[in-house]
Order: C-alpha cells, then sequence, then structure tokens
C-alpha cells in the first residue's frame, strides 16, 4: 500500500532508517540500505554504519512486517504497524514513547559476542536457556559513546528509566517473542541464537512492540554456521512464512 509522504518532517536519522513525523500524527520509518559492524567486519551488535547492500532496506522492512504480523496473530502481543509500502521502504507506525528513553531488550538462546566478553570464561556456543526454555535476557541503553551498557532491574527501576510493571513486562514479551520466532526459525533449518527488540508506550499508555525485528537485529545459524542477512531473507521469504 503506498504511504501518503507528503508535509513529512525529518525528526531523527537512525543507522539504519530515518524517522518523519506525519499530519496524522503517526511517524513514517524510511529503511535505507545501511548495515552495522564491529572492527570493520559486519556485526548485529556493532554501533557503526561501515556499509551499504542495495536492497537490504526493503528486505529488512519485509522480514519484521512479516514477523510482526507473526507475533502479534499469534501472541496477541501489539505493535506499532500502521501499514507497510514496501516498495518505497516506508513503515507508517503508531507515535510512542519509547520505555527508558531508548532501551533495548536482548535475548540470548545461547552465548555470543559481547556476552562472551563480559563472561571470558563462557565458552562461545554454550545453551542460555532456562529451564522452561526461555532465553536468557538483558537490558542495554542505547549510547553507542558508552557501548551500550547492560543495566540490572534495579538500577532501570532506581534511576527511574522503568517502572517495576514495564521492565516485567517488557521481560516477558521479549521471552515469548524469543521463544515464537526460536521455533519458527527451527521450521526454515535455521537457529536463533540472539536477538534484540524495543518497546514503547502509545497515546493510551499501552506497551507495544516498536521498532524493527530484522537481520541486522539477530545473529541466526545456518549448518552451524553464522548466516548472513541475505541468508536469512531467503531461508524465512522462500519459506513463504
Amino acid at each position: 500500500m503506498m504511504i501518503e509522504r507528503q508535509n513529512a518532517k525529518l525528526e531523527y536519522k537512525g543507522k539504519s532508517k530515518d524517522v518523519y513525523g506525519l499530519v496524522n500524527g503517526n511517524v513514517l520509518l524510511v529503511f535505507n540500505d545501511s548495515f552495522t559492524g564491529t572492527d570493520g567486519k559486519e556485526d548485529p551488535g556493532g554501533n557503526t554504519n561501515i556499509g551499504t547492500k542495495a536492497g537490504l532496506g526493503r528486505k529488512n522492512l519485509e522480514i519484521s512486517s512479516l514477523l510482526y504480523n507473526q507475533i502479534e496473530k499469534s501472541l496477541g502481543i501489539p505493535t506499532h504497524i500502521v501499514t507497510v509500502d514496501l516498495e518505497n521502504n516506508m513503515l507508517e507506525a503508531k507515535r510512542v514513547t519509547v520505555l527508558g528513553g531508548g532501551l533495548e531488550f536482548i535475548s540470548r538462546n545461547a552465548a555470543w559476542g559481547s556476552y562472551i566478553t563480559r563472561n571470558p570464561h563462557t565458552q562461545e556456543g554454550v545453551c542460555l536457556l532456562d529451564k522452561d526454555g526461555f532465553a536468557f535476557t538483558e537490558v542495554s541503553i542505547k549510547d553507542d559513546a558508552a557501548g551500550d551498557p547492560i543495566l540490572t532491574r534495579d538500577q532501570l527501576i532506581g534511576q527511574g528509566l522503568l517502572s517495576p510493571e514495564d521492565f516485567d513486562l517488557g521481560l516477558t514479551y521479549t521471552k515469548q517473542i524469543t521463544k515464537f520466532l526460536t521455533a519458527l526459525f527451527a521450521k526454515h533449518s535455521m537457529e536463533l541464537v540472539d536477538m534484540k527488540v524495543e518497546f514503547g508506550k502509545d497515546k493510551n499508555g499501552k506497551v507495544i512492540l516498536v521498532d524493527e525485528i530484522s537481520p541486522g537485529s539477530m545473529r541466526v545459524l545456518v549448518n552451524k554456521k553464522l548466516a548472513t542477512k541475505d541468508e536469512i531473507y531467503n531461508h524465512l521469504i522462500g519459506g513463504k512464512i
């Protein structure tokens, strides 16, 4: 569906998308083709854009909108999506107040990336699932300069970034989403290692899933090797979720 962009005003330029304000009170997210990395190597956990790939923005939007549809349909978790315009890499979304001013809920099925850096005695790939099959989950502040520090529940609540209720709901949603997507990916011959999600409150104060879930916000294994963004796209879209 075509989204009307007339009179949209740029509000924020991000690493993977730009945000515009719309006259109807919603926001317009325009997905771009850039990707992040660490030390010059492509890495979904990286904080710096290191290049672009033609068509990446559309692929990220297509995957994210499909996954959000599945999450809302299967789990009943509300999302910010209003309308998707794949032809123009655009998503009309509900305007929200992001939780904590910008937090990422990070879920880990297995030890990888920064988790290993912070826990050097942990072997890469070690299972981090609890007895009920839910991923280990932590919360970081989106602060590139500070390296996106991890904060505990007590710190987040004590600093007034989250209420106990919002923290617990965000944690529950994250665990449910990760477990659901882990099973979904397995059906498409992929192993979800870790991922990150974000939440916000809509105009009614309801906590909803925002931003995106795409190859740039997760690590996935195919045949025990880290999958590229194109491999993730081909497995999901080629498999017709």
